[in-house]
């Protein structure tokens, strides 16, 4: 994609500004944001289902930007699974091999495969109200798997799937892009998702690309607060502090005194994460903050601090025996702490 754009609306903004990203061949791409953050609208303009108001996609070495769906040799798994209800199990994964005018022992080949990958074999003379809906999910993605095109598209398409199966149906598309080494690009809301399945993830916010690379990459260098607060649960905190002249090489964020560079001056906001934060006895540490909430989850605990009007949350190990209305000295991580400019971008 190369200064991709679209604006449904001439006086409203643009659902994608200017998006330019390279998803490498064969690789699994996660686009992944909040609601509204032009994830999905960038994937129908791959599929050719949005036609974009300026900008460039391209296929390989094809320009497809103004070529038909079915003309982009790709394959898209919609949120909805938009299954024929007339139709077999077995008609439905051949529709698209039809309506292409395979010969009918390559659409009876390509129908078996799909079939024996997604363990669906033993379903294909069923109709899809007769399945559950993990079943149905299963044959949404065999009729994307049959067309054997060059990049399959994923419109969360695991959104309505219960925790359980949502984890083993994930398992089966990493399985699956091993062993098929083709090119997806997958849009989800959820990060769990988003960290499991993307080789790279690229962050969208309000159209825009925030960041793109790899879950570890995102977590450790986050490329700006908001970014920082994206990733992680809970996460990151980032705080608004303020240094001067009579405080070089420290930054003052609400009742916390923090360790900076002596060239950090001026506001600026200081990241930790939940984990990288300890609780002491009052009055040690970078200073004190009173607990307000305590939000046991079983092998870990998120304290729930006001740090002189500045919230924080620290994740502790175990069940501690915090209460609301202590108070607590808090430890900052001096090693873990990432500062960002009073925009939000990353400081060297």
């Amino acid at each position: 994609m190369r200064r991709l754009t679209k604006q449904f609306d001439r006086s409203g903004a643009a659902a994608l500004h200017e998006l330019s990203l390279d998803v490498q061949d064969g690789e699994f791409l996660v686009l992944f944001g909040p609601s509204g953050c032009g994830k999905t609208t960038a994937l129908r303009c791959i599929a050719g289902l949005e036609e974009p108001t300026a900008g460039e996609i391209r296929i390989g070495d094809r320009d497809v930007t103004g070529l038909p769906p079915g003309a982009r040799d790709v394959a898209m798994v919609f949120q909805n699974l938009a299954l024929y209800p007339h139709l077999s199990v077995a008609d439905n994964l051949a529709f698209p091999l039809v309506a292409r005018r395979l010969s009918r022992s390559d659409v009876e080949r390509r129908v078996a495969a799909a079939a024996a990958r997604l363990r669906i074999t033993d379903l294909l003379d069923r109709r899809p109200a007769q399945l559950s809906h993990g079943q149905r999910q299963r044959v949404a993605l065999g009729r994307a798997f049959v067309r054997e095109p060059l990049v399959f598209l994923f419109d969360e398409p695991l959104s309505h799937l219960d925790a359980t199966l949502r984890f083993e149906l994930r398992n089966e598309l990493l399985a699956l892009h091993a062993s098929l080494r083709t090119t997806m690009v997958y849009v989800t809301p959820d990060q769990a998702e988003a960290m499991m399945l993307g080789q790279r993830i690229a962050v969208l916010y309000e159209g825009r690309l925030r960041q793109v690379g790899s879950g570890a990459e995102l977590y450790a260098h986050p490329a700006d607060a908001f970014v920082a607060r994206l990733i992680g649960s809970p996460g990151m905190n980032v705080l608004e502090g303020r240094g001067g002249s009579g405080e070089w090489g420290v930054v003052w964020c609400g009742s916390l005194k923090v360790p900076v560079p002596e060239s950090v001056t001026g506001v600026v906001q200081v990241g930790i994460r939940p984990e990288h934060i300890a609780l002491l006895k009052a009055g040690s540490g970078n200073g004190d903050a009173d607990v307000r909430a305590v939000e046991p989850l079983g092998s870990e605990t998120l304290i729930h601090l006001d740090a002189g009007g500045m919230p924080l949350v620290a994740k502790l190990l175990g069940l501690p025996s915090f209460t609301p209305g202590r108070k607590v000295g808090v430890k900052l991580d001096a090693k873990q702490l990432h500062l960002f400019d009073i925009s939000g971008a990353r400081l060297a």
